[in-house]
């Protein structure tokens, strides 16, 4: 496919990075790979402080379309927002610094937008590399190795009920169209990790239609390596936790209103037993009777009570067995503790 009459670039790639020179030569060689020639990428670097600047000049200094932007360090939400505030796409790519496109990514979704005006944003599958080995491709990080991205052509509140359970796709799978920003807002820093999940959460609330689209060379590649953001258990359930908060005012459909409620229980819970396993303990209880005093499910109610009445005389361990167990199972596990009390002090 080649370039438009039109010199305007019409899809901008947005390349958010922070100290990331030693691997984003790689990233932008996937860009200047794409069978589809009408591109513009703008690589933000977000304060870096190694040779992150040195390595994409170079770029630029032999392709016009490469850009670069610096500012101070702002985060990865801000370091989108600054990409597409100067950006000039009809269509939007993000990709994180670490991470490639296969070869027809752009040239594939952008002829599905061309060609199906109802659909806003389309997403193709996954794999997963790492580093020593880049041609190993996974279909996840999980040790099953099973695939999870979820196939679906829906909008509004199907889209919405399967976002609140969990994140279905990797923030560089779908192509935008610049009218899903225009109608959705930029992205929220306040919810640190969880950026890209809460922004399509509200691009179903908008009421966008996400349409999934899994053709030969056109997936995301997902880099493994040990400087990945970091997975703090801690800080990714507050702002999921956060991110259900915020969502609570937007959701106007009863059931997904329950739903949100629900996850939202769930999260304070989690991260009661992640504040128990942190030291935390006296924190942690009171956030895992919070769950129970959220959560109107009367089953999960009684596991969080069990737990915070456990924690302070079972291992982390056996916390985490309890709340991932069922609810018999669980109430079985205290009532033989209290057996085995029992028999000690006879």
């Amino acid at each position: 496919m080649q370039p438009q009459d039109d010199q305007r670039p019409l899809v901008s790639v947005i390349v958010p990075t922070y100290n990331y020179g030693h691997l984003i030569s790689e990233t932008l060689i996937s860009v200047k790979s794409q069978t589809y020639e009408n591109w513009e990428c703008l690589v933000v670097d977000d304060g870096s402080t190694d040779n992150t600047s040195d390595v994409v000049s170079s770029f630029s200094r032999n392709e016009s379309r490469i850009r670069v932007i610096r500012q101070v360090n702002k985060g990865l939400a801000e370091a989108r927002n600054t990409g597409i505030a100067n950006s000039a796409g009809a269509y939007l790519q993000f990709l994180d610094a670490d991470d490639l496109l296969e070869s027809k990514k752009l040239e594939r979704q952008i002829e599905f937008l061309e060609q199906h005006k109802d659909v806003d944003i389309v997403y193709g599958d996954v794999r997963y590399f790492r580093t020593e080995n880049p041609e190993q491709l996974l279909l996840s990080q999980s040790p099953e190795n099973a695939p999870w991205v979820v196939q679906m052509s829906a909008k509004g509140k199907d889209v919405l009920l399967l976002l609140l359970k969990n994140n279905f796709m990797v923030v560089s799978s779908p192509l935008l169209r610049r009218s899903v920003v225009s109608d959705t807002g930029l992205f929220d820093g306040r919810v640190k990790g969880v950026e890209d999940w809460e922004y399509w959460l509200r691009c179903a609330i908008c009421d966008k239609r996400f349409h999934f689209q899994d053709t030969e060379d056109s997936r995301t590649l997902i880099r493994i390596h040990p400087n990945s953001m970091s997975t703090d258990a801690r800080m990714m359930l507050r702002s999921t936790l956060r991110m259900h908060q915020q969502l609570a005012a937007a959701i106007s459909d009863r059931e997904a209103s329950r739903l949100n409620r629900e996850r939202m229980a769930e999260r304070v819970g989690f991260l009661g037993i992640e504040e128990i396993a942190a030291g935390q303990m006296f924190t942690g209880i009171g956030q895992l009777c919070r769950a129970a005093i959220m959560d109107r499910r009367l089953r999960y109610k009684a596991k969080w009570l069990l737990c915070a009445a456990n924690a302070p005389f079972v291992s982390n361990a056996r916390l985490q067995g309890m709340v991932t167990s069922s609810l018999t199972g669980s109430v079985a596990e205290v009532l033989h503790k209290l057996d085995l009390k029992k028999s000690r002090g006879r």
